[in-house]
C-alpha cells in the first residue's frame, strides 16, 4: 500500500504541474494493479475532466462516488465538471449532496454559486459566494464570481470591489481585470475600464473578450476624421447655430431624416451637444460629426453613425448636406470615404448600413454605385410627420465587401491619397 500512497502523490504532482499524460499514465499503472482504489479513480476522473474528455470523466467519477459515497470532496469535484459540462440541475443537485455531507466547502460553495448564476438566480449565487469568502476570505475565484452576481443584478458599484480584491489577491487574474472593466464601463469610467481591458489583454493576449472590449472603448472612436479637402469632427456645443440652421432646412431633412426634432432651441440643443460630447460612443450608441472645409473652416454637412450594435458590430450611416450645390462637388463622397475607413479600420466594425427614402434617388444611385448592395425594399415603411406612408430602402456593406471593392480603392487613392481597403 505504501507503493501505491507514493505512486498516487506522484500522479498529484504530475497533475498540479500540469503535466496530464504523466499524471493519467501513473493513475492507469496503479489501477492495473488495484483496479477498485477510489483515490486513483478519482483523480483520473479530474484529468480527463480538465482535458475536457469528459465521458470518461464522468464514468470514473460515478466510479470512484459508488466506492467512497461518504467523500464529499469526489461529489463536489463530479459537480464541478458537470457544471463545466452544462449540466446545470445536476451539478446543483451534487453540490447540495455534497455540502449535506460537509458544509464547509468553499470550492463547492463556489460551484453552486456559478450554476445558480446560470439558472439566473442572482441573488442566492451571492449567498453562496458570501458563504464560499466567509469560510475562504482570501479566495480571488470566488470574489470574482461574487463580482459578476452584483453586475448581473445591476450592482456594478458593489461589485468592482469584490473584482480589485481578486486582483490584489491575484495579480495576473486577467478575467478579473475585464469583469473590473466591464463593471466600470457600466458605470461611465471609461477611461479606467479602457486601463482593466488593455490589462487583461497584455496576460493573456488572446484574450477575445477582453480585445472586444477594448476595441469598444477605446479612444480611436473620439478621434477627427481628416481628408485632402475635408475633415470631420465630433459635435461640440458651439455647432448648435449650424446644427439648428440644417434642422430648420425643410428640403435638406426630407432627404436626410425627417424625425429629428426641427425647432429645438439653440440653448437647449448647445447643452444637449455639451453632455453628449462627454460620453464617449459606446454610452450613446452614435457618433456624430459636422463636415467642414479645410480651406475655409466653414461646415458642409452632418455624417452619422447611429445605432451602433457592438455585440453585432453593425451600426447604420446617414450623411446629409443642406445645401443642394454642394452635392455634386465631391463632398459627400469624400466624406462617405472617410467614415468607411473610420468604420471598417479604425474601429473594425463588420457592417455598414444604409436606409434611403424611396423618393431620394440619387442618394439611392450613389450608395449602390459606390458598394453597397441593395438588401430590401421596405414598402410603406414609415409615417413620416404629416401622416405620409414612405417607402424605404435598406442597404448594407460588409467589411468583406468593402476590403474587396475595386472602386472604392481607386476612389480612395484618387480622393484621400491612400487605398483604405488595404488591410
Amino acid at each position: 500500500m505504501r507503493q501505491i500512497s507514493e505512486a498516487l502523490q506522484r500522479a498529484v504532482r504530475h497533475q498540479q504541474s500540469g503535466q496530464f499524460s504523466e499524471a493519467e499514465a501513473v493513475c492507469r499503472q496503479i489501477l492495473a494493479a488495484l483496479p477498485d482504489q477510489p483515490d486513483t479513480l478519482h483523480l483520473l476522473a479530474i484529468i480527463y475532466a480538465q482535458t475536457k474528455r469528459y465521458a470518461q470523466a464522468n464514468d470514473n467519477f460515478r466510479t470512484a462516488i459508488t466506492l467512497a459515497p461518504a467523500r464529499a470532496d469526489f461529489i463536489g469535484n463530479y459537480a464541478n465538471a458537470l457544471w463545466e459540462q452544462g449540466s446545470i440541475e445536476e451539478a446543483i443537485s451534487y453540490c447540495e449532496r455534497s455540502l449535506a455531507i460537509n458544509a464547509n466547502q468553499a470550492e463547492v460553495l463556489n460551484v453552486l454559486g456559478n450554476a445558480l448564476m446560470v439558472q439566473n438566480r442572482h441573488e442566492k449565487a451571492v449567498e453562496r459566494f458570501r458563504q464560499a469568502l466567509q469560510l475562504r476570505p482570501q479566495y480571488p475565484h470566488a470574489l470574482n464570481n461574487l463580482g459578476n452576481a452584483l453586475q448581473k443584478m445591476n450592482q456594478a458599484a458593489e461589485a468592482i470591489p469584490c473584482y480589485q480584491q481578486a486582483i490584489e489577491l491575484q495579480s495576473d487574474y486577467s478575467e478579473a481585470c475585464n469583469n473590473l472593466g466591464q463593471a466600470l464601463k457600466n458605470l461611465g469610467r471609461i477611461d479606467e475600464a479602457r486601463v482593466q481591458f488593455h490589462k487583461a489583454l497584455q496576460l493573456t493576449p488572446n484574450f477575445n473578450q477582453a480585445r472586444n472590449n477594448l476595441a469598444e472603448v477605446d479612444s480611436c472612436w473620439l478621434e477627427p476624421l481628416e481628408g485632402k479637402k475635408l475633415f470631420l469632427r465630433r459635435y461640440e456645443a458651439q455647432d448648435a447655430a449650424y446644427l439648428r440652421y440644417c434642422h430648420q432646412n425643410n428640403d435638406f431633412m426630407t432627404l436626410y431624416n425627417q424625425y429629428i426634432p426641427r425647432h429645438q432651441p439653440a440653448d437647449e440643443l448647445a447643452e444637449k451637444l455639451r453632455q453628449t460630447q462627454a460620453l464617449h460612443p459606446c454610452q450613446t450608441k452614435s457618433a456624430d460629426w459636422v463636415i467642414f472645409r479645410k480651406n475655409t473652416g466653414q461646415p458642409a454637412g452632418i455624417a452619422n453613425l447611429v445605432d451602433i450594435n457592438l455585440s453585432h458590430r453593425r451600426a447604420e450611416f446617414l450623411i446629409g448636406l443642406p445645401d443642394s450645390e454642394d452635392r455634386t462637388r465631391g463632398i459627400a463622397l469624400e466624406a462617405t470615404l472617410l467614415v468607411l475607413d473610420y468604420v471598417f479600420n479604425r474601429v473594425k466594425l463588420n457592417k455598414l448600413i444604409a436606409h434611403v427614402y424611396a423618393h431620394n434617388a440619387f442618394s439611392q444611385k450613389n450608395a449602390l454605385a459606390l458598394g453597397f448592395t441593395q438588401e430590401s425594399y421596405l414598402r410603406e415603411h414609415l409615417v413620416d410627420p404629416h401622416g405620409n406612408l414612405l417607402d424605404v430602402y435598406g442597404n448594407g456593406m460588409t467589411m468583406r465587401d468593402f476590403h474587396s471593392n475595386p472602386r472604392i480603392s481607386k476612389l480612395s487613392l484618387r480622393i484621400l491619397g491612400r487605398d483604405i481597403t488595404v488591410v
